[in-house]
């Protein structure tokens, strides 16, 4: 067994790092973090003590057409589910409600710019 004491960081292969950039610091809000001088374009964001790490790719990402994943997406918990979707909707971002309720959390669901599922959630 190996002894995985917790996350470190979750990598998007991403192919307009500036749209993405729009899409996780602008919108999302996340902090953007000092990164390495690697030989390719990325961005480090902070997630809470967390990271996410953005890797420009050609050709990267998925279809975009309003499909939301049900197994490759990041869950984000955060205090206000109304807050996101009026920040969604101002930003034309479709977005689809979750229907589990009965397990204690409401989510909301969009994808980014490379059509990657972002999960928002908000325990009762």
């Amino acid at each position: 067994m190996i002894d995985v004491t917790r996350l470190h960081h979750v990598s998007f292969a991403v192919a307009d790092l500036d749209a993405s950039k729009k899409f996780f610091g602008e919108l999302i809000g996340f902090k953007e973090l000092d990164r390495p001088a690697f030989g390719f374009r990325g961005a480090w964001y902070a997630i809470g003590d967390r990271q996410l790490h953005l890797i420009e790719q050609e050709g990267a990402g998925r279809e975009v057409s309003g499909r939301i994943s049900r197994s490759d997406h990041m869950a984000l918990e955060v205090q206000d589910l109304d807050q996101v979707r009026q920040q969604l909707e101002a930003a034309n971002v479709q977005y689809a409600l979750g229907t589990n309720d009965d397990l204690g959390f409401s989510q909301i669901f969009c994808s980014d710019p490379d059509g990657h599922t972002i999960e928002f959630v908000r325990y009762f």
